[in-house]
């Protein structure tokens, strides 16, 4: 080839080549990578939304849970007061000598 202002020699081309093949190779790797981060970016999204979710459901349960205790609290303490009521009542009635 001759050399003339224009003119590309074998070598440039080459080499000329070799650059584009190297930068689609490089834009391949840089697709991927973007392609890569927007998954790892929309997973994380939807974790913390079902986060956000799972932390308003234990929160529910944890009310209706300390209702129950409540409850329960509330039902011993009657059980309680209705044994003690009983004694109460079977000693104003003489106690044992009542049954003699």
């Amino acid at each position: 080839m001759s050399l003339r202002g224009n003119d590309i020699t074998d070598a440039q081309l080459a080499t000329q080549e070799g650059t584009q093949q190297l930068l689609r190779h490089q834009e391949r790797r840089l697709t991927s990578l973007e392609l890569t981060v927007a998954a790892i970016e929309t997973d994380r999204a939807v974790s913390e939304e079902k986060l956000k979710f799972m932390n308003a459901r234990f929160d529910q349960i944890d009310r209706r849970l300390e209702k129950i205790d409540g409850h329960i609290s509330r039902l011993v303490w009657l059980i309680i007061a209705a044994m003690v009521g009983g004694f109460v009542s079977f000693l104003m009635k003489g106690g044992t000598i009542a049954f003699h």
